[in-house]
């Protein structure tokens, strides 16, 4: 079996990970396009190539889950604006 690189895994390993995938499901955003990955001071939630998701529904998740998210944007000169959205748990 091949050991996991835990830099490069995005699969969910916190519970309120799991959650948040879920909820943002159920407001359509694809199980395929969340990805966690872990960052220089925690876990940023990235859709697809670093989409953005819509307001109400970050509002949505942070109201029915015990996580508040900071929001990151950055410029990438081949690919323009970028968003991840960091992770903090209030559990």
């Amino acid at each position: 079996m091949a050991s996991r690189n835990p830099k490069f895994d995005t699969a969910p390993v916190h519970p309120v990970e799991d959650k948040v995938k879920l909820l943002l499901g159920l407001k359509g955003y694809s199980f395929k396009e969340l990805k966690f990955k872990y960052c220089s001071d925690g876990r940023i939630l990235q859709h697809g190539y670093w989409q953005t998701i819509d307001w109400d529904d970050i509002m949505y998740v942070q109201e029915n889950c015990d996580v508040r998210f900071t929001i990151v944007n950055w410029e990438d000169e081949d690919t323009g604006f970028l968003t991840g959205y960091r992770m903090h748990y209030t559990s």
